[in-house]
């Protein structure tokens, strides 16, 4: 059996068994009985038809360039607020912690906190997109910075970062925190 994905990879494998070829909201069917070439299309492409081996498969179009968030360290964050009060830069930081973690851990001095890491207003994000801003949740394990940053991409922002190991890392790391107003 073979399966394309455009732009991606091309696999070819035999089946012993059916099996359920799944990846996101894409799912199919194939067994070693009945051999086609499966083509993939992402969630924004249009879906593709399978079609049956010996057919000329369509040229695969190629995928958009999708923008990407930075990782950065507590250390990378910590000198750049430093440069932040030396210099006036413009550098933003947004907690998406709900109030519990907040409360248990502090926040990054000078963070915006977002009422939301998934719906959380555009507006307080920097007006100009090209400005830097950083994201952090909780830990390693948490996602919501990533999501926050997701959307802070969607909007337009061109300079977007996560802070991985989000607030337990940062006071890990013994640097400066706030408690939280209210």
């Amino acid at each position: 059996m073979k399966f394309v994905i455009p732009a991606i990879a091309i696999v070819v494998a035999q089946l012993a068994a059916p099996a359920v070829l799944a990846c996101g909201d894409h799912q199919t069917t194939a067994s070693a009985a009945s051999p086609a070439t499966v083509t993939v299309a992402s969630s924004t492409d249009k879906a593709a038809p399978a079609q049956k081996s010996g057919e000329a498969a369509p040229a695969p179009a190629a995928a958009p360039a999708e923008a990407t968030f930075k990782l950065v360290t507590v250390d990378q964050v910590d000198a750049s607020l430093a440069a932040l009060k030396k210099d006036k830069k413009p550098f933003t930081v947004f907690d998406a912690n709900g109030k519990e973690t907040r409360a248990k851990q502090g926040i990054i001095p000078t963070a915006v906190l977002l009422p939301s890491s998934s719906e959380y207003d555009l507006a307080l994000l920097p007006k100009d997109k090209a400005s830097p801003v950083v994201f952090y949740c909780a830990n390693e394990k948490c996602t919501a910075s990533h999501t926050a940053a997701k959307r802070a991409l969607q909007a337009g922002h061109s300079d977007v970062a996560v802070l991985g190991a989000g607030i337990k890392g940062w006071v890990e790391a013994g640097k400066a925190v706030d408690k939280p107003v209210g």
